[in-house]
């Protein structure tokens, strides 16, 4: 075996194969003592059956530990959050959120037109748009009070006509 050939090979296996070959050679059965068996420790034959002998997980224990998320979502909703202003010399770093508000879409602002500027406007600029930051979601599916609840046909209707009115806007 070429010697390319098997760096290769020990760079697509989780544990160094030469390491257990020995103990490949000694406990499993001998159907499987000289196939290419490398995502196991051994085989061995229980009541008939093959059954793999996982590698020992002191290197996935390793990279167990190395995980990025270090907080649960509860610990990280719920953790006290210092008072951040605009002032501030220092801003600490934090993760990227995409409801955090330094990520939303600017808000629109009145635009005062420079001299000589065209008077051709592609959408009204000076309006501001309710529901900008409304997820089609939120918009498909609104929640409804439980206090309202009622089998009156009538209020129902007319509520449902509310509700679809709404969507459209």
């Amino acid at each position: 075996m070429s010697r390319a050939f098997s760096e290769n090979r020990m760079a697509r296996t989780i544990h160094d194969p030469s390491k257990y070959w020995n103990t490949k050679m000694t406990k499993s059965s001998n159907y499987f003592k000289q196939t290419r068996v490398q995502t196991c420790s051994h085989v061995l034959y229980k009541n008939g059956k093959a059954i793999a002998v996982a590698f020992p997980l002191d290197k996935a224990a390793k990279k167990a530990s190395k995980l990025p998320e270090t907080k649960s979502i509860t610990q990280a909703t719920y953790a006290r959050k210092g008072n951040l202003h605009a002032g501030m010399p220092v801003k600490p770093l934090m993760p990227y959120h995409p409801n955090a508000h330094r990520s939303r879409l600017p808000t629109a602002t009145v635009v005062m037109p420079y001299r000589n500027a065209s008077s051709i406007v592609i959408g009204d600029r000076s309006s501001d748009y309710r529901r900008q930051f409304t997820s089609h979601n939120r918009i498909t599916y609104p929640k409804h009070r439980l206090e309202d609840a009622t089998t009156n046909g009538g209020i129902l209707a007319t509520k449902t006509k509310w509700t679809h009115r709404r969507m459209g806007d």
